[in-house]
């Protein structure tokens, strides 16, 4: 499990070496971060080619902030702290584009609108912004505001750094029960705890799969037949074949059919 492994080979280790153990295994702890988990990689360009975040674009990362923390289909953001989070870096973008900030902030006319006109509209008022790639000062803004507390943790890794295990573990509960949310809505790259009504049922230590999931698919079928039935299977109909009763069709004119046991052959004159 990436979980187990992370944190045995490089988590578990003096926070002074996390960031050269990490560095050493870039290329694979990126891999599987946007294969397997549910915080991916944020550095990604538009052409969805893998970087890092100081070789984005400013629009690009407003863009990439949107698509990770608003819920397209749903039209609504995992959390509200994540709306201040993307204004708060077009504030930042706004005042590193312009030298007069203007009367009007740029995010106030953006808190009311469809998230994903953002990289749009920024990019009408400051069309630089599609172009020029963050600053070192704004690389470590970003990645402040991915540390600020108060807020929920964002739904991305921006960096491997030594507080790579707070943003790779921190708040891993919620992800389960808001699939909506998840990269590719992927199950299978969340954490999904025991609860209290799942441990009810592990009355079994060492119990095969195959078992629990028989256990589930079996006392599937008897709630089904108690509910529908009142738990007598021997009232439930039998159909000898489901789909659409056969139609009768007219001979073929001129056709000679000829059958047997195991064939049917058509013949034209």
């Amino acid at each position: 499990m990436f979980i187990r492994n992370m944190t045995d080979t490089i988590l578990s280790q003096p926070r002074d070496q996390r960031k050269a153990l990490l560095l050493a295994r870039k290329d694979e702890i990126i891999a599987r971060l946007n294969r397997d988990y549910m915080r991916p990689w944020f550095g990604r360009k538009a052409d969805g080619r893998v970087v890092d975040l100081e070789q984005m674009t400013y629009a690009e990362v407003i863009g990439r902030a949107v698509e990770l923390m608003y819920v397209r289909h749903q039209q609504r953001w995992t959390s509200p702290s994540y709306t201040q989070f993307v204004l708060d870096f077009v504030d930042r973008v706004e005042r590193r584009m312009c030298i007069v900030p203007p009367d009007t902030p740029l995010s106030s006319e953006l808190r009311d609108v469809d998230p994903l006109s953002f990289v749009e509209r920024v990019v009408k008022a400051y069309p630089e912004s599609a172009t020029q790639l963050l600053t070192s000062e704004d690389v470590q803004y970003f990645i402040g505001l991915c540390k600020r507390r108060g807020q929920k943790p964002p739904p991305f890794i921006p960096v491997l750094d030594a507080d790579f295990g707070v943003l790779f573990l921190k708040d891993m509960t919620w992800q389960p029960d808001d699939l909506d949310s998840i990269v590719d809505h992927d199950p299978q790259r969340v954490c999904i705890q025991q609860g209290p009504v799942a441990a009810k049922y592990s009355t079994v230590v060492d119990e095969p799969v195959k078992d629990i999931l028989d256990g589930i698919y079996h006392r599937h079928i008897d709630a089904l037949v108690e509910r529908q039935h009142g738990g007598d299977a021997s009232s439930i109909p039998v159909v000898e074949y489901v789909g659409a009763e056969p139609t009768t069709v007219n001979p073929l004119a001129n056709v000679d059919v000829q059958e047997s046991e195991t064939a049917r052959v058509f013949s034209l004159p």
